[in-house]
């Protein structure tokens, strides 16, 4: 039974290690990152996430989001192991909302 209760512990840091690595936690922390920003700095364009995927050329993952117009905007998400901070294509949305929000 103790043996029981010491793998527990070692089995499921192991689990979240996998994830981690592979790429899944990753993917979910920037989609849900990415989400809470947009709908945070600009609630009137109602944004969506409708792509995720990890770019080598920005060491970031790209992120993609609709609006209500059918416009798609695309930002950049990083750093790789931690994705919470947008980057590049982030002033497009900016400009777009104080032009046609504001």
């Amino acid at each position: 039974m103790k043996k029981l209760k010491r793998a527990i512990p070692v089995v499921v840091i192991a689990i979240i290690a996998v994830l981690w690595f592979s790429g899944v936690a990753q993917m979910q922390v920037a989609k849900i990152s990415g989400e809470r920003y947009v709908n945070k700095r600009f609630p009137k364009m109602q944004l969506e996430c409708v792509g995720l995927e990890y770019a080598d050329a920005y060491g970031a993952y790209l992120i993609s989001f609709k609006g209500k117009g059918e416009n798609i905007y695309s930002c950049v998400i990083g750093p790789k192991y931690f994705p919470v901070y947008i980057g590049q294509g982030l002033f497009a949305i900016e400009s777009d909302y104080a032009e046609n929000y504001q």
